[in-house]
């Protein structure tokens, strides 16, 4: 998935730290700005009892697939109701009803809808997030998937794992460069691929993992783990400006949108640590009301976090560690000359700070 922050690429390099300062392996690991959750799931593999949370809704549906949720689902009501055909001889392994499912929205014939009416060119404002084709498939099988959720043929987990699959599958065909802030006037190959769900690598568990969609300064105060791991924001671009339409199909409902790239209302969901004005404030008191053993913080060189600050917090609860690992830079523009960067080359430094309390 193109997001901003995605620590996919650096888990090696997380897991080395954790290793290095010899971290319980066993206990309560806490991602409190989850968003897609890579991290998370990481430690839940690990065997962790994992807590998370994130500002957005989008987040939310990883969180219930990929953390809460420990086991492929059944779907035996859907199955039974015979809402759909199925052969249940074919249902054999633990994998088989969902990937049935999925192959079933799969062919559902395209519908248009709310993603057509307002991000396909071929609707009504002319926006070019998605091909028509694929509008009006992802908007078939959204449809589906709410009409299952209210007439009780699908349970919260089973919407959810659907749900992701969906999110994932309409971000792969957009045709953006990294954020829905601004759509490509040509087409991206990607983007002309058909709408395509596949089947989630689920993580079965044995424990109870809680999940969260609050602000995280309010839901720090609340909690207490063995190992928090901070990934906040770290510079203005607000995320629920930049994945507005991955919240609408989350949320799926109807809102106003506006402007050139049809964007949903996004006020209550303005984070502080995208904000200058407020992010050193919001990060001291997270620290501050931190109840846990070990604090793992990542953040880049480039964040408008002063790196003073984040040392001088940090030290108030422990010593201080820094670890860092070059990468090259998230881009989501073609024309790279006109944006300004902090350090002019195309690399950045991911920087982990470490403290024991």
């Amino acid at each position: 998935m193109k997001y901003i922050g995605n620590k996919l690429r650096l888990l090696p390099f997380i897991d080395k730290v954790v290793k290095e300062e010899n971290l319980p392996p066993k206990g309560t690991f806490c991602d409190i700005f989850t968003g897609t959750t890579n991290v998370a799931q990481f430690y839940k593999k690990r065997g962790y009892k994992l807590i998370t949370s994130d500002i957005m809704n989008y987040s939310y549906v990883f969180q219930y697939a990929y953390i809460k949720n420990d086991e492929y689902p059944k779907f035996e009501e859907l199955i039974r109701s015979k809402k759909i055909k199925s052969n249940r001889q074919i249902i054999t392994t633990k994998y088989d009803a969902l990937a049935f499912v999925i192959s079933y929205l799969n062919t559902l014939s395209g519908k248009k809808g709310f993603i057509f009416k307002h991000y396909a060119p071929g609707g009504q404002y002319k926006r070019q997030f998605f091909s028509n084709e694929n509008a009006q498939k992802i908007d078939a099988v959204r449809n589906e998937i709410e009409t299952w959720k209210v007439a009780k043929l699908i349970n919260e987990s089973e919407y959810y794992i659907l749900l992701s699959s969906l999110i994932d599958a309409a971000d792969f065909v957009a045709n953006m460069s990294g954020t829905y802030g601004a759509y490509l006037k040509i087409w991206r190959s990607m983007a002309l691929k058909p709408f395509t769900m596949l089947v989630p690598q689920l993580i079965e568990s044995n424990i109870t993992h809680e999940i969260n969609n609050r602000d995280s300064n309010k839901l720090i105060k609340e909690i207490e783990c063995d190992i928090l791991y901070i990934d906040p924001p770290y510079n203005t671009r607000q995320y629920a400006a930049n994945f507005h339409i991955l919240e609408t199909l989350a949320c799926w409902d109807n809102p106003k949108v506006n402007g050139k790239t049809g964007l949903r209302p996004y006020d209550s969901q303005k984070s502080l640590y995208s904000q200058k004005t407020t992010c050193n404030k919001a990060f001291s008191e997270l620290i501050k009301n931190a109840d846990t053993g070990y604090i793992l913080m990542s953040y880049n060189n480039e964040g408008i976090i002063p790196d003073e600050f984040i040392r001088e917090t940090l030290s108030k609860r422990g010593k201080v560690k820094v670890y860092r690992q070059t990468y090259r830079r998230f881009r989501t523009e073609r024309n790279h000359e006109k944006r300004q960067y902090k350090v002019p080359d195309d690399r950045v430094t991911e920087q982990i700070y470490f403290v024991k309390i």
